[in-house]
């Protein structure tokens, strides 16, 4: 009989079955009467005498730990300990005036309530689930050792477990749809034993996990000796798994995968305990379990359908009541998100077309597939043709196929299409620049990021040009109906249709690059009412969005492989923690891959090509004749330096230098404001024997920001020019050759620590290259200051410099009517010659 407590108006009761401390007394159960050893149910107690434990893994705010599941609480409560050590950043909300009392007389006291995310794993409830919960912070009872909240009837994970199961033994008919996996999986473990196999760590030296800490580790996967079936668990070994104190978060694994990689793969493992756990070397760390793929169909068959939950955007910094504004916003085109990999949609408007320049078909031969990858191919060529991506082909064109193999042990099919691109003519409709296509988000505050699942195969090919897409292998002969990957117009053809299906919304609220979409807005209500435009557009257009990588409602998101935010773009922190170790380059290959990697980011370091010189010169392959150094642009000197040719004997302390300040420059890069066209913009140029560089400013808050970085070497040529004809041609270079899309039509200011114009006021007549730079800088409307006589410094420090009141200005009149004065000579001149 359950015993309730009278209480007052607005306090909560526990049953006699939930209490404050219900894992002591059910561990007491089980253990008094063999001391600190576990008993061993099978020959000491009745069977059924024990139940299953109540405690189950849960992540709380993305933190992993053990809940109790207790349908006797009204609340949820979470330990003050756990609280403080993890939760602490949330504000408890103040609480009184309820009592909360357990078995007994007992009293709980409290500090306040405040509201988490609980996840809770498939392999408790069925599929994955979680809700958002208010919960109570109170100290941890004496004994209460084994888990860091008790979970009661106030949340949706409880009430949902209350539901009745009254059914036939092997029947799911009625069991409420989220246990019915679990209840099936119950009455098949009474057929059979599930364990087939046991997991065993890896390595050599101990591992220290600290509480709560998730790490991965590689484990030997000894089986039975039984036949495991075509599916395996890899999970926490149940009657163990309570001494070593932690837990394998389970996963499914193929046998044919384990066969491939001799029973050696990856799993993750979790404390869930309150203190450190030490993992020794070779020790069990779980379990392998036979898994049948069992059916859940009700007569007429239940479609696959997304949780409503998974819409739920848990990881926005906004208030729960816009939370759920916006996953009902979301959940309205939820037939526009993928259910699984090969649930792709089909574009309406567009169709790939491949123009050949000769028409003569070519036929190349099947190539060699292991015979252990023939399985995995055929598979993937059976699901492909199910899903009409492709059919079988007569095409008098056969290109080869390419199987690569994904760090997961799956295969990806690839087509090798290098004769087929050869003969191809072009697509010129061209992607954007990445540098022009994040300005747009200059002043944007919220962004949500959007992928298409498998965004090529949803555009249709011409029927014409499918035979032209058709490959061979060992196990036969196919052809494309949807646009495969490799094809040398695809991604024309892909964002053209993108431009096209977002339309006048694109560079305004939405950008689009190939199959990622940013939309972006400076309030809540505007970002709300973009997204809800750009899905109903990608509806319409018949497209389909992978759930898994989009992102709602952030305040910074990684896109293009930078992290754009409110502040500006910066560099991608996750891109960037390998070049810190970045080994250094032996040979000539390993140089180039380097100074790549680098110049993707080079617009974040000033003066890029001048720290760069050293390397690049190691890339030009020079020779002696006479003394004389001669370079690759010289006919007589030799072609390019191979790919693998050494260069560790050319390896100088200015390399080393030039190598370690790259990568110093790439791991602490500034955040680079959005350039804003009101207001002013102020431009710092230098010059030096080395190369030409350039910082573009704007004031946000007092202080200068960097807007862009510019920079190159010098040619041959340019290293000849006196001092001031080389700073003139860098403030030339930079307002006209690089900046103008910026500059044009703006006043602003440029800084230098040399008067350019003293090139043109000392020289009593330019050569054509002076005229011709004049010219150019007519058009602008800009004052110098300069600071006489202060030697040549790199951009970057000129820009730190706190000289305020020494420079000397030339206005935007007097520049522009020296500019235009020569420009009217030159123009004179040129009518007089014949």
């Amino acid at each position: 009989m359950e015993r309730v407590t009278p209480l007052a108006s607005g306090s909560t009761s526990w049953g006699s079955n939930a209490r404050p401390k219900p894992a002591r007394a059910k561990k007491k159960a089980r253990v008094q009467q063999t001391g600190s050893k576990r008993p061993d149910t099978s020959t000491k107690f009745p069977d059924q005498l024990i139940g299953p434990s109540p405690i189950v893994p849960i992540q709380v705010e993305g933190v992993y730990t053990k809940a109790l599941l207790d349908s006797g609480a009204q609340v949820t409560l979470i330990y003050k300990d756990f609280y403080e050590k993890h939760l602490k950043h949330i504000p408890l909300q103040e609480l009184k005036d309820l009592e909360i009392w357990g078995i007994g007389t007992e009293k709980l006291p409290y500090d306040g309530y405040l509201q988490v995310r609980l996840e809770i794993g498939s392999e408790v409830i069925g599929q994955s689930g979680g809700c958002d919960a208010l919960a109570i912070v109170c100290p941890r009872p004496s004994g209460a050792n084994r888990s860091s909240l008790i979970v009661g009837t106030n949340t949706d994970l409880v009430r949902r477990l209350l539901t009745p199961i009254v059914v036939e033994e092997g029947s799911t008919q009625g069991v409420h749809p989220m246990l019915r996996p679990v209840y099936q999986r119950m009455v098949e473990e009474r057929k059979a034993p599930a364990e087939v196999g046991r997991l065993w760590r890896l390595g050599g030296t101990e591992k220290v996990l600290q509480a709560g800490e998730v790490a991965s580790f590689r484990v030997s996967v000894k089986l039975n000796g039984s036949q495991p079936g075509p599916y395996v668990v890899l999970g926490t070994d149940v009657s163990h798994g309570s001494e070593t104190g932690v837990e394998v978060i389970p996963e499914i694994i193929s046998t044919k995968a384990l066969k491939r990689t001799r029973g050696r793969v990856s799993v993750s493992v979790c404390n869930v305990t309150d203190s450190p756990v030490v993992l020794k070397a070779r020790m069990p760390i779980g379990q392998v379990e036979s898994a049948t793929p069992l059916s859940t169909d009700l007569g007429g068959g239940v479609d696959k359908e997304i949780p409503d939950e998974r819409f739920y955007p848990k990881d926005a910094p906004i208030s729960p009541e816009w939370k759920k504004r916006l996953q009902c916003q979301v959940l309205k085109w939820k037939e526009l998100f993928s259910k699984d990999e090969f649930d792709v949609g089909l574009a309406k408007s567009t169709e790939h077309r491949i123009r050949l320049q000769e028409d003569k078909p070519f036929r190349e031969r099947s190539r060699r597939v292991p015979l252990g990858d023939l399985d995995d191919l055929r598979e993937q060529l059976n699901e492909l043709q199910r899903t009409n991506v492709i059919q079988e082909s007569r095409s008098p064109y056969a290109s080869p196929i390419v199987l690569v193999r994904k760090k997961n042990g799956s295969v990806r099919l690839c087509i090798d299409y290098r004769t087929l691109n050869r003969r191809t003519i072009p697509d010129q409709y061209a992607t954007p620049r990445i540098e022009d296509a994040l300005q747009c988000l200059s002043g944007a505050k919220w962004f949500s990021v959007l992928d298409l699942r498998s965004g090529y195969h949803q555009i249709p090919m011409h029927p014409e040009d499918k035979e032209k897409t058709a490959f061979i292998c060992p196990l036969g002969f196919f052809e494309f109906n949807r646009m495969p990957q490799g094809l040398t117009g695809a991604p024309a053809t892909f964002q053209r249709l993108m431009e096209k299906t977002v339309g006048d919304m694109n560079l305004i609220e939405v950008l689009v690059y190939l199959d990622d979409i940013i939309v972006f807005g400076k309030t809540l209500e505007e970002h709300e009412q973009r997204l809800e435009k750009v899905l109903k557009r990608l509806h319409e257009e018949g497209l389909k969005l992978s759930l898994e990588k989009c992102q709602f409602c952030l305040p910074s998101v990684t896109y293009l492989g930078h992290v754009v935010s409110a502040e500006g773009v910066s560099t991608d922190p996750r891109k960037l923690e390998a070049v810190a170790s970045w080994p250094r380059p032996r040979n000539v290959t390993e140089l180039r891959s380097f100074l790549g990697f680098c110049s993707y980011y080079r617009r974040f370091v000033g003066g890029f090509a001048k720290i760069a010189q050293p390397l690049n010169k190691l890339l030009q392959k020079e020779t002696t004749e006479g003394g004389c150094k001669v370079s690759d642009r010289n006919p007589s000197a030799p072609g390019p330096r191979k790919a693998k040719e050494s260069i560790q004997g050319e390896w100088t302390s200015q390399c080393e230098g030039a190598f370690v300040k790259l990568k110093e420059n790439l791991t602490r890069a500034p955040v680079l404001a959005y350039a804003d066209p009101h207001k002013p913009y102020e431009l710092h140029v230098d010059a030096s024997r080395e190369g030409l560089g350039g910082v573009l400013y704007q004031e946000y808050d007092g202080l200068l920001r960097p807007v862009a970085y510019v920079s190159r070497s010098l040619a041959p040529s340019e290293k000849n020019y006196p001092t001031h004809k080389l700073e003139f041609l860098a403030l030339k270079w930079a307002v006209v050759d690089k900046l103008k899309d910026y500059l044009y039509g703006a006043e602003f200011v440029i800084k230098t620590d040399n008067n350019p114009l003293t090139y043109i006021l000392t020289t009593a007549k330019l050569d054509a290259t002076g005229h011709r730079w004049l010219a150019a800088l007519s058009g602008f409307r800009f004052s110098l200051k300069y600071r006489p006589g202060v030697n040549n410094r790199d951009a970057d420090a000129l820009s730190r410099r706190p000289y305020t009141t020494e420079w000397t200005q030339v206005t935007p009149d007097g520049v522009q009517a020296l500019c235009q004065g020569t420009e009217r000579r030159v123009k004179e001149e040129l009518k007089r010659r014949p």
